[in-house]
């Protein structure tokens, strides 16, 4: 093998520096010639007979992780012979491993923040159990096999994690089949010493649950900021892998270290049989929200305080519908200060690195059941989950309004509700509310001329009207209501109405779905033509998909396939940066951040826009691959074989348009890995969800509800409704009849889902 392979070309590749080197291999940085990015190339180094045994695992590597295709595993794009020298081209993390970034921060004395802690680990185990579902374990799980990226900012030890961060899983060179016999040699074992299960220790037969281990090894350093087990020798390491328990982490809840311990059993059997059980449980155990609990007591609680059998499990009963990330980042909103992870379950011990930093920050007092007991009754709003109203796509984009009831007051004899959509100058009916006897009912108005109700409204009321009522004009009497924070609600709108930077200042979350719909129907053509022997047209479907995902500012968008027209029927704003497009990626991810931490950002604008940047982080990483995978396509030589190409690109096509299952409970849900564009779509409309509140509706303290004069602030003639305002100035319907004055006798049927824009038909197969 040559000892220096800067300034060679291998294959496509040209060779610019030398990256790392280890015992078998060295990697080093090139510049892939067809695809126009730089990748990293391993290639096996001394592989003699007496490496016999390293040459076949490097062989297997190849072949199985080439077919590998997930967020948090880095990418292989070739495999190939050099001189008798075999090597890989892999994905470039620009990033450090997790080992070098926690080396700095442990010098410093410093601790990863729990929510990074929880997010890098079900990002690890969202990888290997994808990795297990394809026959595959990794087997040498470790920090300095993982390494740390993000969508926003570049990643650099001794600086602070951006919380987009990813945790990606590299050098499978270890892999071994999950249904396949033992392939070790007798009395060798594979993988390295710290980080090493009991089972490899002995040299056994190893399963899936050999990275449950190595990845709980992993939990513990960075939970404690040390290896649980060190010895002057590999084999004194081993034998305590084996014979003894790791000790407890001082000031580490209970509930955690019970997680831990279980992560850790000597026995495969009394562990987490899966990598995403491990992790679910473990976002359970940081979950739990002492909160209530006074500091000082939270270390004496006892197991039966606490229902550890569903941490332990997973958690399953108490979130079957958040993953372990999605509630840390904002778990409390309207004024409520949010509290550190760290300060809940680290507790003020001495010798804690946690303690001192952050308990200043518990603004949340403890509330004992004793205190709320004892109040004096005095007159209080109702409070609780009554209604929300939600906006979805009619006809048009948000021309459609649906008010659900789920307990709301049911008005007295001779009087009914109607609903109104307000803003500063104007109000517009919905029609009558309808509810049963337990106040539950569902309203859905359709705006008939396709007007966007999110750009002109921004308050919800439910005024209480005589029945009948011969006056088209509101009495003024509101009984519910609820009004967007004007702050988040010009992110939602940029999202829900119009974007003054796309080409038709069209709202972000259409030409995004619009975008990857159409790329999703390409892909399926390109197929059908490729299947059918019709190149050219495969080749122009590639084309097509390759301009859309790049945007018309940027260099990759042109002609490809020389047939005189650029083949691209999207708006040009990209789905990556591009000039001064950012992108629609970029762009709704920034929206959606920006409503998450507006001031006063209601629990929906939380919630959901965190799942939104969930999506964008999921299609921030699969839209490169499906580029990478075209750009192989569109640069291959005349007659050349690109079926499994094709077939790939398909598949990812579908991915970011459909999402995937990757856990494999049989939904798509919105987490790192699974989420993609129209479960995107939906959440952006949930943003700008309005949950209903009693304001004319008070207990004087019998217990016996009743309603109050509370008096819309907008005039009877159609004033605005309780502040909000927003960007869009309103603009008045046309038509005869004023905004306000129709009403409807009885609600239309149930309202519909969403249904996300077609995108525009155009031909580009000329």
């Amino acid at each position: 093998m040559s000892s220096n392979w800067v300034g060679k070309t291998l294959g496509k590749v040209q060779i610019e520096s030398l990256l790392a080197r280890g015992g078998v291999a060295e990697v080093y940085l090139g510049t892939h010639t067809s695809l126009q990015r730089k990748v990293a190339v391993k290639i096996l180094r001394n592989p003699s007979e007496e490496h016999s045994d390293a040459l076949d695992r490097f062989q297997r590597e190849a072949r199985v992780v080439a077919n590998l295709r997930h967020p948090n595993i880095v990418q292989v794009f070739d495999f190939d012979m050099a001189d008798n020298d075999p090597y890989l081209v892999m994905e470039y993390i620009q990033g450090p491993s997790l080992s070098k970034y926690l080396h700095t921060l442990h010098q410093n004395d410093e601790r990863l923040e729990l929510p990074h802690v929880a997010r890098l680990i079900f990002g690890v185990a969202s990888a290997l159990q994808y990795a297990h579902n394809n026959g595959i374990i990794h087997r040498d799980i470790k920090p300095g096999n993982i390494l740390l990226i993000s969508p926003t900012t570049q990643i650099e030890a001794g600086k602070p994690l951006p919380d987009d961060f990813e945790p990606v899983l590299t050098d499978f060179g270890l892999v071994r089949f999950l249904d396949s016999s033992r392939q070790t040699t007798t009395g060798v074992t594979a993988g390295t010493p710290a980080y090493m299960s009991p089972e490899q220790a002995r040299g056994e037969t190893t399963d899936g649950r050999t990275d449950v281990y190595s990845l709980g090894i992993v939990l513990y350093e960075l939970l404690s900021g040390h290896l649980p087990f060190d010895g002057e020798t590999t084999m004194s390491i081993l034998l305590k892998h084996v014979n003894e328990p790791p000790a407890p982490i001082p000031g580490l809840s209970p509930f955690m270290q019970k997680v831990l311990d279980r992560a850790l059993a000597k026995d495969v059997n009394d562990r987490f049989q899966t990598p995403l059980e491990f992790a679910k449980a473990f976002g359970a155990a940081v979950d739990i929200n002492p909160a209530t609990m006074q500091m000082e007591s939270l270390a004496s609680l006892g197991p039966s305080t606490i229902d550890t059998d569903s941490i332990l499990s997973g958690g399953a009963s108490a979130r079957k519908k958040q993953t372990p990330l999605a509630r840390w980042i904002r778990p409390a909103v309207a004024g409520v200060t949010v509290v550190a992870i760290g300060t809940f379950v680290f507790l003020n011990s001495n010798g804690s690195p946690f303690a001192a930093a952050r308990t200043e920050t518990m603004t949340i007092p403890p509330v004992t059941e004793t205190s709320t007991r004892t109040q004096t009754p005095t007159p209080a709003i109702i409070l609780g989950r009554t209604g929300v109203l939600h906006f979805q796509n009619g006809t048009a984009m948000a021309d459609q309004a649906s008010l659900i009831a789920d307990a709301m007051l049911v008005p007295p004899d001779g009087y009914h509700y109607e609903v109104w959509l307000v803003n500063e100058t104007e109000r517009i009916s919905l029609g009558i509310l309808s509810l049963n006897d337990i106040g539950q009912g569902e309203l859905t108005f359709k705006e008939g001329q396709g007007i966007n109700l999110v750009s002109l409204y921004d308050t919800v009321e439910v005024t209480l009207e005589p029945n009948p009522d011969e006056d088209p004009q509101t009495t003024g009497n509101v009984v519910y209501a609820f009004t967007l924070p004007e702050e988040g609600l010009v992110n939602v709108r940029h999202l829900l109405s119009a974007y003054p930077d796309t080409p038709d200042e069209s709202p972000l979350i259409k030409g995004l779905y619009a975008n990857i719909k159409m790329i999703e129907e390409f892909a399926k053509e390109m197929q059908k033509a490729s299947d059918n022997g019709n190149q050219a047209r495969a080749l122009q479907n590639a084309e097509a998909i390759l301009n859309v995902i790049s945007g018309d500012q940027s260099p990759n968008n042109k002609d490809w396939n020389n047939d005189g027209e650029v083949a691209d029927p999207s708006d040009g704003y990209g789905l990556l940066l591009n000039g001064s497009h950012l992108g629609y990626l970029q762009t709704v991810f920034t929206e959606a951040d920006a409503a998450v931490n507006s001031p006063g950002a209601t629990t929906q604008m939380v919630e959901y826009g965190e799942g939104l940047k969930v999506s964008m982080q999921n299609l921030a990483q699969w839209t490169p691959q499906l580029r990478d995978l075209i750009l192989e396509i569109l640069n291959s030589p005349a007659g050349s074989d690109v079926k499994q190409q094709i077939v790939d690109s398909v598949a990812l096509a579908d991915r970011m348009l459909n999402g995937i299952d990757l856990d494999g409970d049989g939904k798509i849900e919105i987490q790192p890995g699974e989420s993609g564009a129209q479960l995107a779509f939906d959440q952006a409309f949930h943003m700008a969800d309005m949950p209903l509140s009693p304001v004319g509706i008070q207990n004087i303290g019998t217990g016996t509800p009743t309603f109050i004069s509370v008096t819309s602030a907008s005039s009877s003639g159609g004033g605005g409704g309780g502040g909000g305002g927003g960007n869009v100035a309103p603009t008045p319907k046309p038509g005869s009849t004023p905004p306000g004055q129709v009403k409807t006798d009885k609600p239309p049927p149930p309202g519909q889902d969403n249904k996300p824009p077609k995108p525009p038909k155009k031909d580009n197969n000329k």
